[in-house]
């Protein structure tokens, strides 16, 4: 939702009143055109999807509510869902380990931005976390570095 700026104080100019007036306009046409963008993103996104995965979707509880309002985001985090859902479906100890070493071959490309590569860390790590894992931590290594900071 777009922030309205404050109401004008009564003894106001007429051109103060006439600023205010336009940024209310201007504001307005922004929350419009926002609006039609995130339906439009939502279309695409959906257009994307495929049957099988449209039919889980549709079968969620707040689906109708998702459709209606062409939320975009709730969209994005029930195929985010669906999708550790089916890395999950497999047996838990086989997904784990697949999504444990996909953790450890993350890398920084030469190109990649550390935003890119901070994006693939953390997807990483919820999926882990979806499915049950937590990655080990080593006591021995730990020890190592608290003596090497004190």
């Amino acid at each position: 939702m777009i922030v309205l700026p404050n109401d004008l104080p009564t003894n106001s100019t007429a051109a103060q009143k006439r600023y205010w007036e336009k940024r209310i306009d201007e504001i307005s046409k922004k929350e419009m055109v926002l609006e039609e963008s995130m339906k439009t993103i939502f279309l695409i996104i959906w257009g994307q999807v495929s049957d099988v995965l449209k039919h889980r979707i549709q079968a969620q509880e707040n689906f109708k509510e998702m459709k209606s309002a062409a939320d975009t985001l709730a969209l994005l985090l029930a195929l985010q869902n669906e999708a550790f859902t089916f890395q999950y479906q497999k047996d838990q100890a086989q997904a784990l380990q697949e999504a444990i070493r996909q953790f450890y071959l993350i890398s920084q490309g030469k190109t990649d931005s550390y935003q890119v590569y901070m994006d693939c860390y953390d997807n990483s790590m919820r999926v882990i976390q979806h499915i049950g894992g937590k990655l080990p931590v080593y006591p021995a290594l730990l020890d190592a570095d608290l003596k090497e900071m004190t």
